[in-house]
């Protein structure tokens, strides 16, 4: 299987580069891996030199780090939409820079499970901690709900309209993650990119509102097609949401230098 690794770099380098030493420690006979990392204009991308000679194309994704909207979905709908029709691979793995890959060959079982699951459109990895445990937060059982405040205006130098409220259902679980998942590319998925996008998505109603994360709509879709994701029996460690939330930086940085130290790839 010919995979396109994708991860976007949203002032995460030094994550990145354990991203990276760890993708290539695990995975030495790369020939069928084609690596990329889209970058935000961030800080320190001179850790990340050093692996251009390991064949990792690092390039500008057009967007900066001060965006006020998650554009990680846009990202990498311009970058799958750049590669063409789709024959040059047949998946994309999505995969954070907030990643640390623990097996070897780990993304080639990901490529066995999904081939050999004719009803998934996507393998997702398994969530580990920096402790090698299994993270079990995250689930919406309750579906919490948030209050949306909106206001328009249809010309640049018009009036906004009076604000309305409304209340969306928050869909948190029923996605495929964007933080390890192996992507089947197909007409149905290259379809989705480009007419519906992979960003975040809002169903906005008067009763049964309801909002998904990135991937949430393409999950949705596929869903239509007969589609599911299935859960790999392959785990990464994820450092979760290190771009935007100080909440434990210090903790997750020490560990992640702490897994940095071990690799000594390129």
């Amino acid at each position: 299987m010919r995979i396109c690794v994708l991860t976007v770099n949203h002032g995460t380098s030094a994550y990145a580069e354990l991203l990276l030493e760890s993708l290539l420690h695990h995975h030495p006979g790369r020939d069928n891996l084609t690596v990329v990392v889209l970058d935000n204009q961030s800080d320190e991308l001179d850790r990340l030199d050093r692996f251009r000679a390991a064949g990792v194309e690092i390039r500008q994704s057009g967007y900066s780090t001060t965006a006020g909207l998650t554009t990680h979905g846009e990202i990498l709908r311009d970058a799958i939409l750049a590669a063409g029709e789709g024959d040059e691979f047949d998946a994309y793995l999505l995969v954070d820079c907030d990643v640390c890959f623990v097996a070897d060959g780990t993304i080639d079982e990901l490529a066995r499970e999904l081939e050999a699951d004719r009803g998934a459109f996507a393998v997702q990895a398994r969530w580990l901690t920096p402790d090698g445990s299994d993270f079990t937060g995250g689930a919406d059982a309750d579906r919490p709900v948030s209050l949306v405040r909106e206001s328009l205006r249809s010309l640049p130098d018009g009036e906004w309209s009076a604000p309305f409220e409304f209340a969306v259902e928050l869909q948190l679980d029923d996605r495929v993650h964007p933080f390890c998942a192996l992507i089947r590319n197909t007409p149905a998925f290259r379809a989705t990119v480009e007419n519906l996008g992979l960003s975040p998505a809002m169903v906005q109603c008067e009763r049964g509102g309801k909002w998904w994360d990135t991937l949430g709509l393409l999950t949705q879709v596929m869903k239509t097609h007969g589609l599911t994701f299935r859960s790999s029996g392959q785990g990464v460690i994820h450092f979760g949401n290190v771009s935007w939330d100080p909440q434990w930086a210090a903790e997750k940085a020490a560990a992640r230098d702490a897994l940095l130290a071990k690799y000594t790839t390129v």
